[in-house]
């Protein structure tokens, strides 16, 4: 479970740190184009979009493998010795959501496949674009189960 651990780290952060250079460098040309050449270009924008919400479910998924995800700790601080029960609680509601993250999304993948839309200027099929929710979801079930055996052996 360790090595999985590792090697989805490992191409979380890489496909992060590429999402964001990409963004980075579109983002960039958009603003020149728009602004010094007085030519703007639509497809910048829409890529930066797509890469932005890639990059947001890798790091949703990347903050669970650090116990750094948004969570309110009032019920932490007025019950601590309730901690481990909350813990167990907090996973398995995250296991829930990415099972639902995966059935929608294959849902909405199933029904843009039929359509077989494209996205208006890159002309991206949708249904890769949708794809994003069940990998996030799938990811999320990995990052969940490798947490709670953690937390089963008290690291």
């Amino acid at each position: 479970m360790e090595k999985l651990d590792k090697t989805i780290d490992f191409f979380e952060k890489w496909l992060i740190y590429i999402c964001f250079a990409l963004c980075l460098v579109t983002l960039s040309l958009g603003i020149v184009t728009r602004y010094v050449f007085m030519r703007p270009l639509s497809w910048p924008d829409e890529l930066s979009t797509y890469l932005f919400i890639f990059m947001s479910f890798l790091g949703a998924s990347a903050s669970v493998r650090n116990n750094s995800e948004l969570r309110v700790d009032a019920l932490y601080e007025k019950f601590p010795q309730w901690r481990f029960g909350l813990d167990i609680f907090m996973h398995l509601v995250r296991l829930i959501a990415a099972v639902l993250f995966i059935v929608t999304g294959f849902q909405f993948v199933l029904v843009e496949w039929e359509f077989m839309n494209v996205s208006p200027n890159l002309e991206i099929p949708i249904p890769l674009v949708f794809a994003m929710l069940p990998l996030f979801g799938i990811l999320l079930i990995l990052r969940t189960i490798i947490r709670l055996q953690q937390l089963f052996r008290g690291e």
